[in-house]
């Protein structure tokens, strides 16, 4: 595996060179460009919260912080893999006519994802942090997020889930040349998984909410060590201040807000690291046969 990473360390200046061709293959003859990675999370989250407030009675200020810290992890891990899993079948006349590392197909999809990704917290940062606590200021109320000394977490948690997202994309390109099924199989696990993982909610709720998990701790365990979950969980305790469940569903009243979940957030980083190195192992072990199958 060294000598495969050092081989594709020697063609990093062609996996930048496929990094901007996806990004300008994607913005190709769009005047707003990259406006348009930030546009529908944005429209998400006011869709998410006229729902909750009008359906499910949310009171939370600043309910759009809450839903971003959701969407944005859960973008980058949904859609990099999804774009992965198709990379590999879409170039594959470039496979057979030069040789490249064949790794680097699957990870400049990755890496396109994790430019919009970081676009996506640049403005949260900067409308949540920056600009709402500000007009708040001015206006004498209390708007946006205040800047947590916890919030340096936040470079690990991005650590990790690229970890995991790359891993990802490592399994499901390889496997998705020789059984397409795979690429059906991931938008419809991606779809139901949207509403179980907390995007929509904290974990609280969650929580909460489920008889059986109250009832069982050792199950919301296991749910929380689902990576992406963690991940996202881990945002929100980093980057927000604690809120009552009650805010979110008042009939959550009295229940206190749950701590961060250390033990399955480390859990969530070691079975990142495993995915990413078992995605590298399996990809580089079938590499060789993807011109045949294709």
């Amino acid at each position: 595996m060294r000598a495969e990473l050092a081989e594709l360390w020697s063609y990093k200046n062609l996996l930048k060179m496929l990094v901007a061709r996806e990004l300008k293959v994607r913005y190709k003859n769009s005047v707003l460009g990259f406006v348009w990675s930030i546009v529908p999370p944005l429209l998400q989250v006011l869709v998410f919260s006229f729902l909750a407030r009008s359906g499910f009675g949310a009171t939370v200020e600043n309910y759009g912080a809450y839903l971003l810290c959701g969407l944005i992890p859960w973008t980058f891990f949904s859609i990099a893999t999804q774009d992965a899993s198709m990379s590999l079948l879409v170039n594959i006349t470039i496979i057979r006519k030069i040789y490249i590392p064949r790794e680097a197909i699957p990870l400049a999809s990755v890496i396109s994802n994790l430019v919009h990704f970081l676009l996506g917290w640049a403005v949260y940062f900067g409308a949540f942090a920056v600009a709402l606590p500000l007009v708040g200021h001015l206006m004498g109320t209390k708007l946006g997020i205040p800047l947590l000394p916890r919030m340096l977490w936040f470079p690990v948690i991005t650590f990790f889930e690229v970890l995991l997202v790359t891993g990802m994309a490592l399994w499901v390109s390889a496997l998705n040349v020789f059984y397409e099924d795979v690429k059906f199989i991931l938008q419809t696990v991606f779809q139901l998984a949207f509403f179980i993982v907390p995007v929509l909610f904290p974990t609280d709720v969650i929580y909460y909410s489920s008889h059986i998990m109250q009832g069982r701790p050792w199950l919301f365990k296991l749910y929380m060590l689902n990576p992406i979950a963690a991940f996202i969980d881990a945002y929100r305790h980093m980057l927000l201040e604690p809120i009552r469940p009650e805010q979110f569903n008042a009939k959550l009243a009295g229940s206190p807000p749950l701590p961060m979940h250390w033990d399955t957030f480390i859990g969530a980083c070691l079975i990142s690291v495993l995915v990413a190195y078992s995605g590298y192992w399996y990809f580089n072990r079938r590499k060789w046969q993807f011109v045949e199958k294709a």
